[in-house]
C-alpha cells in the first residue's frame, strides 16, 4: 500500500478530529489530500509530532487527535512513544506509517527494520502501517509555519463549555503529574 492510500483513507474518516502529520511527506500528503484549519503541518522539526498531538489530548480531552508520524520520524523520538504508552489519553491515535526510509530528503534508509514498534506501542492506540512508498511526489505544503500556527490555534480555541472539561482536567494534571515533594535532608 502506498503512503498516499493510507492518508487518503485516514483523512476519508476525518471530520472534527485535529491532525498532527509528521515533517516532510507525510504532511505534504495531509495537506495535498485534505487541508483543513484542524491539521497542524509539522514543518522541520522531525520527531516532535507526537509529542505535539500527546499535548493537545492531553489539555484538551475535549478534542480527539490523530497523530500521523513516519519510522524515521518516531526513530527520532522514541522517547515520545514511552510516554504516550505510559500515559493513553483515550482520545488520541497514533499512525506510524513505516517504509523504511527516509522519503523527504531522498530515500536514505532507516534502522526501523530492526525496531518493534508494536513491541513498545502494545498498550498504546497506535497503529503501525508498513508502506512501500519510497519516494515522494507531493507538492510542498504553501502556508509558511506562522500562519499554519494561527489557523490552527483559532480553529482548536475554547469555547466557554470547554472551560470547565479544560479546569477538571487541569486539576486532575496538577494532582497526578506535578505534584513532587521536596527533597528531605
Amino acid at each position: 500500500m502506498t503512503r498516499r492510500l493510507v492518508i487518503q483513507r485516514i483523512m476519508s474518516h476525518v471530520t472534527n478530529e485535529v491532525v498532527v502529520s509528521s515533517c516532510g511527506m507525510n504532511s505534504r500528503e495531509v495537506c495535498d489530500i485534505k487541508d483543513r484549519p484542524r491539521n497542524f503541518y509539522i514543518m522541520g522539526s522531525m520527531g516532535c509530532e507526537l509529542m505535539f498531538g500527546l499535548g493537545i489530548a492531553w489539555c484538551r480531552p475535549d478534542l480527539n487527535v490523530i497523530v500521523i508520524s513516519g519510522d524515521g520520524s518516531v526513530l527520532m523520538a522514541l522517547g515520545s512513544f514511552a510516554l504516550f504508552s505510559t500515559l493513553i489519553p483515550p482520545n488520541i491515535h497514533h499512525f506510524v506509517l513505516d517504509n523504511g526510509c527516509h522519503s523527504t530528503t531522498g530515500g536514505q534508509p532507516t534502522i526501523a527494520s530492526m525496531v518493534h514498534y508494536q513491541n513498545m506501542a502494545e498498550s498504546a492506540m497506535t497503529t503501525i502501517i508498513d508502506i512501500h512508498s519510497k519516494k515522494g511526489f507531493a507538492p510542498r505544503v504553501p502556508y509558511k509555519p506562522e500562519y499554519i500556527m494561527r489557523r490552527f490555534k483559532n480553529a482548536i480555541q475554547k469555547t466557554s463549555s470547554v472551560n470547565d472539561l479544560q479546569q477538571k482536567q487541569q486539576a486532575k494534571c496538577n494532582a497526578s503529574c506535578w505534584n513532587i515533594s521536596p527533597k528531605k535532608g
